[in-house]
């Protein structure tokens, strides 16, 4: 039997540019999705479209060939809050390759060095370690206030259990979320110190310029984000010892889901061979996995995707992604009736969403944050089981979320 994710024909663009055609058709061969459901999980792909589009564009301008590129959207594949990334025409919980004969164009989408790290909490009683908690939020400061409880950045303290049984392991984790806000600007705007350097290049495209790095520029524009890579872990231990401060407590991993690698820009999504956190919406728990050499054989040639594969020569690509979801996303309340999205001379210009009767237009999901939810664990885990992309080990029910005393959960972050 075929596994085979639904398509829809409710999205549609306005005001694309003639040139810009033969570019979208192109993007659409080669955007390939898991992504959950018939909401953000579709529209996901369509904002996609846009920026990668332009890139492809760009590539071909620059005189690059675009073979063997192409984005996979993970079981989370969702919309963006980010107002200038869905501006650009980027979405979140992907996987984009999109190195063109040296050419680097990931800057474009925004990564910031985003991630989770996990932390194993030794020997205290659960009321001891709820009292404890309590008292640390009295305690946390500015840069905790400027990270945590705002959109899904959090930190948690959750139990260590058996996904079958339910039994209590008797472990005890914390799992923090959080970019630490350090060197993002850098990484978002390479133009404001690297517009000088050789292999600095910007293409002007019908719906926006696009950044392309090669040579010096491209060097330094990765050593700037392992930079920032290595920043935001820092800062996401610094959290830690803040909260935990006199337990005693070891770090498991931490994780980049906003990175760089070599030619891939991981854009909400994980590529880790190891134990991980799969976190929805944190009140809601986590569960704790372990990657596979997603996507198997076995799981490729029943795919309805397979011949589109393999007509672009990228089965191998696909066949060794080893990504598992980030975890919740964002995903629409509502079932959606049509979506129609306005591009001009910069990317997306705006939304007109027409769904539960209403009509809606904006220019950014970030306007519509009342109409989005994070509760999406049961459909992202089957699709991981659907496509056999990891081992489900614990899960993580929820002992307690540990917010700055000045800050609201569900933020605007």
């Amino acid at each position: 039997m075929s596994i085979e994710i639904r398509r829809t024909d409710r999205i549609r663009y306005t005001n694309i540019h003639p040139e810009m055609q033969r570019w979208h058709e192109e993007a659409n061969r080669r955007i390939f999705s898991l992504a959950v459901g018939d909401r953000l999980g579709q529209i996901g792909p369509r904002i996609m479209e846009v920026g990668y589009a332009k890139v492809l564009y760009a590539a071909n301008k620059m005189g690059a060939s675009v073979d063997g590129s192409f984005v996979f959207f993970a079981p989370d594949g969702t919309c963006s809050l980010n107002v200038e990334r869905t501006r650009r025409g980027f979405s979140y919980g992907g996987l984009l390759d999109m190195d063109f004969n040296g050419l680097l164009a990931t800057s474009n989408s925004m990564p910031n060095g985003c991630g989770f790290s996990t932390y194993e909490i030794e020997d205290i009683d659960d009321e001891a370690l709820v009292k404890h908690l309590e008292n640390s939020q009295e305690r946390l400061g500015e840069d905790e206030l400027s990270q945590l409880g705002k959109g899904n950045h959090f930190a948690g303290v959750y139990r260590i259990c058996d996904p079958v049984s339910g039994e209590d392991t008797g472990r005890r984790c914390m799992v923090v979320h959080c970019s630490g806000h350090a060197g993002g600007d850098l990484l978002y705007y390479p133009w404001n110190w690297l517009s000088e350097e050789d292999g600095y290049h910007s293409v002007d495209t019908p719906h926006g310029p696009v950044t392309m790095l090669e040579g010096e520029a491209r060097r330094r524009y990765i050593e700037q984000f392992k930079t920032t890579e290595s920043t935001n872990s820092d800062n996401r231990d610094r959290t830690a010892e803040e909260i935990l401060e006199g337990l005693e407590w070891r770090r498991l991993s931490t994780i980049t889901h906003q990175g760089l690698l070599p030619s891939q820009h991981l854009i909400g999504t994980q590529r880790y061979d190891g134990e991980l956190p799969i976190a929805f919406n944190p009140e809601e728990g986590l569960a704790i996995a372990k990657s596979k050499p997603n996507l198997s054989n076995d799981v490729f040639d029943s795919w309805t995707e397979r011949e589109r594969v393999e007509s672009l020569g990228i089965r191998k690509k696909i066949t060794e992604l080893n990504l598992t979801p980030h975890g919740g996303g964002y995903e629409l309340r509502f079932p959606f009736d049509s979506l129609s999205i306005d591009v001009d001379s910069m990317g997306i210009r705006s939304f007109t969403m027409r769904f539960q009767g209403r009509t809606l237009t904006f220019n950014n999901f970030r306007e519509i944050r009342e109409w989005l939810t994070y509760r999406r664990k049961l459909g992202i885990m089957y699709r991981i089981f659907q496509f056999d992309l990891a081992d489900h080990l614990f899960d993580l029910p929820a002992v307690m979320q540990v917010y700055p005393k000045k800050t609201v959960p569900g933020g605007s972050g």
